[in-house]
């Protein structure tokens, strides 16, 4: 999926990872993308509260040495001061407290050092972007059924809201806009619509169900007559 956003490999080969912490890594997607663009780091850590998505990530980086940390509670279990480059990619509409890991994430960035976020957005979308918006809302209300902490796409200006509240200092910000084509392709179609149609089906016995069903259908007429891509991204560059 990150290939689809090629700004975003132009930022990736600039920077000087050097001791690199990658926050919320899930399966690893993101951090195999940096990794693979950019040979500046000395020493890689990667922090996830998921066993099995950490699970998924060591074989995803098995090519890399990577220290890996499953764990929740805040401090963390590192040094302060000690990470040249932190990353988030997609994160913070997982998190509870967003400026409880912001002020975390301060403490473990040396002085000269930076905290990148990338952030899927919900303003100024196409409607083929809309699409997945709409698919990723209801993911995120599925989840919460089962008692999982996901939130919906935030716009720009809420997350630039976020990182100002954790008293973060902003040194630049872009909108990377997503590369693929947007035209609905019969294939991709069908395998979004399984996607959707599995996702509710798990819920077919909930109270809920009816209007999980309503909105599935309403998503799928959406992604037939304008396709679906990965939203456009905030590109966030920090520092303590």
């Amino acid at each position: 999926m990150y290939n689809e956003y090629h700004s975003l490999a132009r930022h990736i080969q600039e920077l000087e990872l050097g001791d690199y912490l990658e926050f919320g890594c899930g399966d690893g997607g993101f951090l195999k993308h940096v990794l693979e663009q950019n040979e500046s780091f000395k020493s890689v850590t990667a922090v996830d509260i998921n066993l099995e998505s950490v699970k998924q990530a060591r074989t995803t980086l098995e090519a890399f040495n990577i220290h890996f940390l499953i764990q929740e509670n805040l401090p963390l279990g590192l040094e302060a001061n000690q990470f040249d480059t932190i990353t988030l990619s997609n994160t913070l509409h997982h998190l509870r407290d967003k400026t409880a890991v912001l002020s975390e994430l301060k403490r473990l960035i040396k002085r000269d050092g930076q905290i990148i976020i990338t952030e899927m957005i919900s303003n100024d979308l196409t409607e083929a972007e809309q699409t997945y918006c709409r698919f990723h809302a209801l993911r995120a209300e599925v989840d919460r059924l089962h008692g999982i902490f996901h939130e919906t796409t935030y716009t720009s200006n809420e997350i630039l809201d976020m990182v100002s509240k954790a008293d973060l200092r902003i040194g630049s910000n872009e909108i990377l806009l997503n590369s693929k084509e947007a035209a609905p392709d019969k294939i991709e179609v069908a395998e979004m619509e399984a996607i959707i149609d599995d996702l509710i089906k798990a819920e077919s016995k909930r109270p809920e169900f009816p209007a999980l069903k309503e909105t599935a259908v309403s998503i799928k007429a959406h992604l037939h007559q304008h396709g679906i891509k990965r939203p456009r991204q905030l590109y966030l560059v920090t520092t303590n």
